[in-house]
């Protein structure tokens, strides 16, 4: 049976991983905002798939509908499912949320590229008008570009991670709730910003070769592994409030830090190291077709 849990309700430890399962905090705004993206994507999809053929406009693609689903899913999983509800009680699922939200959800959304159904959920006046914005010299296209810019973005990811892990913000975030919204937020906006110059929506195609693109991935591989490394291997407890939260699973403090450095250490390791490899096979791919295409010149003897 499904129970929906509401934030700062007292709970028992839990003794197995199916009770985890059972812990939703459903009745939340987030839920409601979650719910009403979701809602506009889909309304601006039937429309806009609704008019494909009969136009030059494009249909969205199965897959690409699916990538949106699955990233609304790891969103709402991250936000309101039991890695937010029991964040306060455990660090390592705190560390699973902040993955989800910068290394699954906003890569997810980015590779989906939604832009298209969002602009067909407006009214056509103001479709023209903010796709115009969006188009190659528009305000709104000029500063996406300021907003993806490749060095300042690895720079405000890396300080993203590292200012929200401090002590003092980590936990008066856990005691705020509106600080606690402003750390998911900036969270998932620096996911999507890291990751824009990776993936290359429409309607601002990242502007990055492949090589480069490999390199901007590596330089985020180490400063990332080194934070969760030092989490890891740090000896002592960082993170006080959860010397006095319930010890779900029999998890300590000290091992809970542990556990949570780890999994930002290696699964988050593992993406990276992933991604870079999708991007190292989609270049010799461009490689291999632009040599197949190349005009043969013929040398006369």
């Amino acid at each position: 049976m499904l129970l929906l849990h509401l934030g700062g309700e007292s709970r028992e430890p839990l003794d197995s991983f199916s009770a985890f399962w059972s812990e939703w905090a459903l009745v939340s705004p987030v839920t409601v905002v979650l719910l009403f993206l979701y809602g506009v994507y889909l309304f601006g999809l039937y429309r806009l798939n609704s008019r494909a053929g009969k136009s030059d406009v494009m249909s969205i693609s199965a897959g690409r509908v699916a990538l949106t689903t699955l990233g609304f899913a790891a969103l709402t999983f991250a936000l309101v499912g039991p890695v937010d509800v029991l964040a306060e009680d455990q660090f390592f699922l705190h560390m699973i949320q902040h993955l989800m939200l910068t290394l699954i959800a906003a890569p997810l959304m980015l590779a989906a590229s939604p832009v298209a159904a969002y602009l067909w959920s407006l009214p056509a006046d103001v479709r023209h008008v903010v796709s115009g914005s969006l188009a190659g010299h528009g305000r709104t296209n000029w500063v996406l570009r300021k907003l993806t810019f490749p060095r300042a973005v690895i720079i405000v990811y890396i300080l993203t991670m590292y200012v929200w892990h401090l002590p003092v913000l980590y936990d008066a975030a856990i005691h705020s709730e509106p600080l606690h919204y402003l750390e998911h937020l900036m969270f998932f906006g620096a996911g999507m910003m890291f990751w824009w110059p990776i993936a290359g929506p429409a309607p601002m195609r990242s502007q990055l070769s492949y090589p480069q693109r490999l390199l901007y991935l590596m330089l985020a591989f180490t400063p990332s592994a080194a934070l969760g490394a030092g989490l890891t291997l740090v000896g002592t407890v960082l993170y006080t409030h959860y010397e006095a939260t319930p010890m779900h699973w029999g998890v300590g403090a000290g091992e809970d830090q542990s556990i949570g450095g780890l999994i930002m250490w290696v699964p988050g390791s593992f993406i990276l190291v992933g991604a870079a490899t999708v991007l190292f096979f989609k270049w010799y791919e461009s490689e291999a077709r632009g040599s197949r295409y190349k005009p043969k010149v013929r040398v006369k003897p």
